[in-house]
């Protein structure tokens, strides 16, 4: 009996892990959430980023960085400014396609938003805060896909995509001493996806559900716990790092989907303060 397990729990393991084949459409990054109290203060971060991977197979990644910049042009708003960029890579060596056998699909996502957002301090000490920034975003999402057929021959396919996207992050910030910081962020993105060329087949783009995104405005909610902390004698540089989640707008299906986690670790600058 113990052989004939230890012979169907590796046969039961392949089989669920290469049931889970997808394509990944969307992949969530860090808000650009500044921690302003009044005019004249600014930020300038830069983050690298991991995300999160739902396939576990050998041979995957998912990194990337993060630029962001913020300035408060008055008591109460701010204008913002960041740079988004991916590359990642999903390794399937076997697989329960109808087209092909094993694959590793490349992506590659870049994004430039602008936008800006009203700050509030809700009491005197102006520590605590409610914040709402918005902004539009351009760029592309591309990825290649390449691996053996079904009949042990090699396939090559591509699929681009241009992005714009818009979003809106109500946040709440907390200030409790000089050294440390935190926020706790909902956002609410709007991916457009078009312009979009593909050497997948019609057959393959039904198959992956990628027909689903051509010309659509898919929408994604990325909540984000954010922290800061301070280094003594360096008011004007802090430690930043967060957590980001998103939505998976096709839980319906196995065969498209969205990468639901990223960390991110980095610094950032308040240049008014390095000024003075």
């Amino acid at each position: 009996m113990r052989k004939v397990c230890n012979l169907i729990l590796p046969a039961v393991i392949i089989l669920f892990a290469s049931c889970n084949t997808p394509r990944y459409i969307y992949s969530p990054s860090p808000p650009n959430n500044p921690y302003f109290t009044k005019k004249g203060e600014s930020k300038l971060s830069a983050y690298y980023s991991s995300g999160g991977n739902n396939n576990t197979l050998d041979g995957g990644k998912n990194n990337g960085y993060d630029i962001q910049g913020a300035y408060a042009i008055a008591n109460n708003w701010a204008l913002t400014a960041g740079y988004f960029n991916r590359k990642e890579r999903d390794v399937y060596s076997s697989g329960t396609y109808n087209f092909f056998e094993s694959s590793s699909v490349d992506y590659k996502r870049n994004l430039t938003d602008v936008g800006g957002g009203y700050f509030l301090p809700l009491n005197a000490k102006r520590n605590i805060s409610l914040n709402v920034f918005g902004g539009l975003a351009f760029g592309r999402f591309s990825f290649t896909d390449r691996g053996l057929d079904k009949q042990g021959l090699s396939y090559d396919r591509f699929h681009n995509s241009r992005i714009v996207k818009w979003y809106i992050q109500p946040s709440f910030n907390v200030l409790p001493g000089k050294y440390f910081r935190a926020s706790f962020i909902n956002k609410f993105s709007f991916a457009h996806y078009g312009n979009i060329a593909t050497s997948y087949t019609d057959e393959e783009l039904q198959y992956f559900y990628l027909d689903r995104v051509n010309n659509k405005t898919i929408f994604f909610f990325e909540p984000t716990f954010n922290i800061q902390a301070g280094i003594p004698g360096c008011d004007w540089l802090k430690i930043d790092g967060g957590f980001t989640f998103s939505s998976d707008p096709f839980e319906d299906v196995s065969r498209i989907e969205a990468r639901n986690f990223n960390a991110s670790i980095g610094l950032s600058f308040d240049l008014s303060k390095l000024k003075k």
